[in-house]
């Protein structure tokens, strides 16, 4: 009998000693769980940091490159930049276009050189060229072309007043150009339906305001710049006003009485 009662302490004494070492190792086990996801939270929390600050990094890199895009100007230029020429608002006699040649003979305004450069060459690093047909054009050349489309108009049947009206809406007058300015240029001699359907038109609406160009003649905005679209003409206006007028929706003589009232 005592025999027995001795084993069967023996017995539970073993079956103590079995939950114990499984308890033991199930605590270990959570512990190790524990520390797992302990390790995967703070691996979690790491790549996080770690990408914040990649981000902040391209941030700080697009703000250096957008000081180049962003450039500052004195206040001289800054009006020249948003000069709105046209019928109201026509060029003074004295005026005189601070040009420099860009290539192939072709002037256009200092102000514009170094972004439509650049313009041009990341085009042609995206495997879109960009050619230039016209910039800055001198009063008697514009005054040339003007009288020539007149008389075309004539000779198709409109009045004086008619074929005035009509030329003035494709290429006014010297006073009234905005080519005299330098600031306009023409990057193709398609048709604007046509070139609108091009890849380069596609890239420039996309890219063009990140170098300071708009399109200077749209049809929605016709009855504002008294001018038929033509989606191959570009005016440069500088970075930040480009970007504003595109967030705006407005034309540069909206604008420009937008600056003005400001």
């Amino acid at each position: 009998m005592s025999k027995h009662i001795k084993r069967s302490k023996i017995n539970r004494s073993y079956d103590g000693l079995d939950r114990e070492e499984k308890t033991g190792g199930l605590m270990a086990m959570r512990v190790i769980v524990v520390l797992l996801i302990i390790a995967f939270v703070a691996f979690c929390v790491a790549m996080l940091v770690f990408n914040i600050l990649e981000e902040n990094n391209e941030a700080s890199d697009s703000d250096t490159q957008s000081a180049v895009l962003y450039r500052s100007y004195n206040e001289e230029e800054a009006e020249e930049l948003i000069r709105c020429t046209n019928a109201t608002n026509p060029l003074p006699d004295s005026y005189t276009a601070d040009t420099t040649e860009y290539k192939d003979g072709i002037e256009v305004s200092s102000l514009m050189l170094y972004d439509l450069e650049r313009m041009v060459n990341k085009a042609h690093e995206d495997g879109i060229e960009i050619e230039i047909v016209r910039g800055y054009t001198d009063a008697e050349t514009c005054d040339r072309e003007f009288n020539s489309l007149k008389l075309d108009f004539e000779s198709s049947g409109a009045t004086m007043a008619e074929a005035e009206s009509r030329a003035r809406a494709i290429f006014p007058p010297s006073q009234m150009n905005e080519y005299r300015t330098g600031l306009l240029i023409k990057v193709s001699d398609t048709d604007s339906y046509a070139f609108s359907k091009s890849k380069t038109y596609q890239w420039l609406y996309k890219n063009g305001i990140d170098y300071g160009f708009i399109n200077r003649y749209t049809e929605d905005k016709e009855n504002i710049t008294g001018i038929d679209e033509n989606l191959t003409v570009y005016r440069y206006v500088g970075a930040d006003n480009a970007a504003k007028m595109r967030r705006f929706g407005m034309c540069l003589e909206e604008y420009y009485d937008y600056c003005s009232y400001r």
